[in-house]
């Protein structure tokens, strides 16, 4: 008897999940956006950057990513606001719905990638002095609410980023640099002010990890956006990155793992 109602439950449980998928509350995120919009999104985050002293440098114009695994490293040096659970359910996010992209954390400065600096307002310059070698531009990133550096010693591949957030001028400000920031490192380092829906945007009021920016870094881990590819080459392998992005969205937004809230 007991093989008929697992039999039953598993059809049952399939049907329910293949019916949620395609509720039109779930449809209409997934297509609020089209190629086109998200296209125009992604050029306009992955290419140029965000400090006027790198627009022109070496890698400006090519993709940038991490090839492998990144692994996050927390130095909290905040006096009361201490923030490091956020960092660490963030960075699980991003690992578990950006396919192609590997996060995690780690206990090791000297191994990990991504170094983040959770610090009050106040020790937000000296912090960035102390730490950035002099080859940094440390006036743009002391001039910035939030900021983080990414490169790589190899080519066009990302091997290396620090971030760098206020934690003590309340939670929404501290999400919008903690999202901004950690995802700029992973290679759309520029920001746009048409891009109202991001949070690549100093402008918006964006404080969550939306369906506009999860599809950025999606199109960006695609296995068929290769590091180094132009703008031209890029464009060619987009349309079929944002399709299967689309379908793997179904079943993230139906298990309430992304929102499109603000």
């Amino acid at each position: 008897m007991l093989k008929p109602v697992l039999a039953a439950l598993a059809f049952w449980l399939a049907a329910a999940s293949t019916a949620l998928a395609a509720t039109p509350h779930v449809e209409a995120i997934v297509t609020a956006y089209s190629d086109e919009q998200l296209i125009d999104g992604f050029m306009r985050t992955v290419f140029g950057a965000e400090d006027p002293s790198q627009r022109r440098g070496p890698g400006a114009n090519h993709i940038r990513k991490f090839p492998g695994r990144v692994r996050v490293h927390v130095i909290d040096l905040a006096r009361r606001d201490h923030r490091t659970g956020d960092i660490r359910r963030f960075v699980a996010k991003l690992d578990r719905t950006v396919k192609g992209l590997k996060m995690s954390m780690s206990a090791d400065q000297n191994r990990a990638e991504m170094i983040v600096f959770l610090v009050d307002r106040a020790d937000y310059r000296g912090v960035i002095e102390e730490t950035m070698p002099r080859q940094f531009n440390k006036r743009f990133l002391i001039s910035s609410d939030c900021s983080a550096v990414t490169g790589g010693r190899r080519g066009d591949n990302l091997d290396r980023a620090f971030v760098f957030i206020v934690v003590n001028e309340g939670r929404r400000a501290f999400r919008h640099c903690m999202i901004e920031e950690i995802s700029q490192s992973l290679g759309p380092v520029n920001d746009d002010w048409r891009l109202k829906e991001s949070i690549f945007n100093d402008y918006s009021t964006v404080s969550r990890f939306n369906v506009f920016d999860w599809f950025i870094l999606n199109m960006l881990y695609d296995r068929r956006v290769k590091v180094g590819m132009t703008p031209r080459q890029v464009e060619r392998v987009l349309p079929a990155a944002i399709a299967d992005a689309r379908i793997r969205l179904r079943r993230i937004v139906a298990t309430g793992q992304l929102s499109q809230r603000r």
